[in-house]
């Protein structure tokens, strides 16, 4: 254990040394992020490194690991936690649990879950591990079993990190028993650590791993960050190599700031023409924009080309809301061109409302009067969908700026009642009359959510409300909402009581779903009892899904269809659609034609 010990002292001194060097050259901060973000754990501190230096070469000097019993106890942590520096806390800790049997180490582990505070619980939990991974992995894996899954990567890291050094083998196989994203992690920290070894004996354990794309993307980050100092050199790299673009995001991110700092904004041109992923582009693009919105705006008016200038401005302006809304609505108001200025206004209002809904409301009087509504509406059914009463009763704020509001409450009661169908019916049928149209128009908005709780009371709270001047009855709101539940057998008990108005489209949506579950000739009857004009147009709806859905199922039924003018309709349709899905073949066609009527020849 003493010669173990000794080797990882040397290697954090090392890592150490490695770092502080690295400290002088070129584009330290940018290059510093790369580190930590790609290379370095994410759970590593600095003094907790120190720390573990200053126990580990103490532990190397006496030969031997202290296994003198402690009386463990969870107070315990807390004194050491009252060490007064973070430093003093950690060396305690390490002095403590380096001294432990792997039972008091078992026994530490389960008081380290009663700690209260996350990043007390975390440095414990990491210190326990590697120092129970030293004398026992299997073991320490296996107190994961348990963990949450928000906390179990980190912990996983710091198992095989310790694991893959002392035992790399073991280490290997006991990865390969993991589920792919935990094994991926395994590979991550065995990597990393294990860099002493060859590129070819990296790469064959990522391939034993079933991951070799985590070893490239390794390789390829560290050949980018030695060539920062020309950051278009780590930029073709990145870019260049076998590993998706998505899974370099941070490392193309940090070089595209080193980039920056050194040529200025026209990165933004290089992101635009060089990354096809569209995701990592807009990533790009965002990070740019936070270090310099209005340099970042500014730069896109001198653009030729009107696609790169749409797109730039357009992502910068919708990142730069989230942070300074009136700062970027100030910037847009003189853009040029001004079509395009509108198009960013509108674009900047949007990502305003989803984000900062209660600032957007009170700034509402500095959006254009053209550009009001749809962002306020967005921003108060964002407000509703936590409180929709308190959006409600911030609907006076508005009124002198608007003014009609109908529409957002319309959007108000909507997002409530995807969540509380039964309490929005409930204020909408209290706080409006039965003859006030915006009762109706609300319980168009509320019934289809109530419906996919409780259809039978959507349906007869439907029908207790008066007839409809125009348009459908409130009834048939529910009824396609059951249909496009696929509850058939219920919207079949249902359809005779719907209202004459909108019995035809309720007709229609049963046979949609009939159709589409390949029910065809239960659709064609279904609708024989309808009267003479209703019948015939709901079979022709039945024969222009049947052509869309089964084409050759529809040829072959032809003549079993129930009137001759329903053959000609139906073999019409099939040689129109086959002229550009062509299904059926000239043969087939010619049959077809036999069914169609001299009036109705194509």
């Amino acid at each position: 254990m003493t010669s173990t010990n000794g080797t990882l002292s040397t290697r954090l001194k090392n890592n150490l040394l490695i770092g502080l060097t690295f400290a002088t050259g070129v584009s330290l901060g940018v290059f510093a992020a790369i580190v930590v973000k790609n290379i370095d754990s994410r759970n590593e501190h600095t003094s907790l490194e120190v720390a573990q230096v200053e126990i580990q070469q103490s532990s190397t000097k006496s030969g031997e690991r202290n296994s003198t019993k402690s009386n463990i106890e969870a107070g315990q942590f807390q004194e050491i936690f009252n060490h007064r520096s973070i430093t003093e806390q950690r060396k305690a800790l390490y002095t403590t649990l380096t001294r432990s049997s792997e039972q008091e180490l078992k026994k530490w582990w389960i008081e380290s879950e009663k700690i209260e505070r996350p990043s007390h619980r975390e440095t414990a939990q990491h210190v326990i591990l590697r120092n129970l991974t030293a004398i026992n992995p299997q073991e320490a894996l296996r107190c994961l079993d348990d963990i949450s899954i928000f906390r179990i990567d980190a912990l996983l890291k710091t198992v095989f990190a310790e694991w893959a050094l002392s035992q790399l083998d073991g280490a290997i196989e006991a990865a390969t028993t993991l589920s792919s994203p935990r094994r991926n992690i395994a590979l991550q920290a065995i990597l990393k650590t294990r860099d002493d070894l060859s590129d070819s004996q990296r790469h064959s354990i990522a391939m034993q791993l079933e991951s070799e794309e985590t070893f490239l993307k390794l390789v390829s980050d560290s050949n980018a960050s030695k060539r920062l100092a020309e950051p278009a050199e780590s930029w073709g790299i990145l870019l260049n190599d076998d590993v998706d673009d998505f899974l370099q995001t941070e490392s193309l991110a940090s070089v595209a700031e080193a980039w920056h700092a050194q040529a200025g904004l026209g990165v933004l041109s290089n992101i635009y023409s060089d990354v096809e992923d569209y995701r990592v582009r807009v990533n790009l693009v965002n990070v740019i924009a936070q270090l310099d919105p209005n340099g970042a705006l500014d730069y896109t008016r001198g653009l030729v080309d009107e696609n790169e200038q749409s797109y730039l401005s357009h992502t910068i302006v919708r990142e730069w809301a989230r942070t300074d809304a009136l700062g970027a609505l100030s910037a847009v108001s003189n853009y040029e061109p001004s079509l395009l200025a509108s198009g960013l206004e509108f674009t900047l209002v949007l990502t305003w409302a989803r984000t900062k809904p209660y600032e957007l409301i009170e700034n509402v009087e500095a959006l254009s009067m053209d550009s009001r509504v749809t962002p306020l509406e967005l921003a108060y059914g964002k407000i509703a969908r936590r409180n929709p009463l308190e959006a409600i009763a911030k609907l006076g704020a508005v009124e002198d700026y608007v003014g009609n509001t109908s529409t957002i409450l319309t959007n108000i009661v909507d997002n409530w009642a995807a969540v509380q169908p039964n309490v929005a019916a409930d204020w909408v049928l209290t706080n409006f009359s039965r003859e006030d149209p915006q009762r109706r128009m609300l319980l168009e908005q509320v019934l289809p959510s109530l419906a996919r709780q409780d259809p039978n009371q959507a349906f007869e709270l439907a029908m207790e409300q008066p007839a409809a001047n125009r348009g459908s009855e409130l009834e048939y709101f529910v009824f396609r909402q059951i249909t496009r539940e696929g509850d058939i057998e219920l919207a079949k008990k249902l359809l005779p009581r719907v209202r004459e108005e909108s019995k035809v489209f309720a007709y229609g949506d049963i046979a949609e779903a009939l159709v589409e579950g390949g029910k065809t000739r239960e659709a064609m009857q279904l609708g024989t009892n309808l009267e003479d004009e209703d019948r015939r147009h709901y079979q022709e709806y039945v024969v222009y899904l049947w052509s869309n859905s089964d084409p050759k199922n529809l040829y072959e039924s032809l003549e079993t269809l129930p009137t001759s003018e329903l053959q000609s309709e139906a073999a019409e349709r099939l040689i129109w659609k086959n002229q550009d899905t062509p299904v059926l073949t000239d043969d087939q066609i010619e049959h077809a034609n036999t069914f169609i009527q001299p009036d109705d020849e194509v």
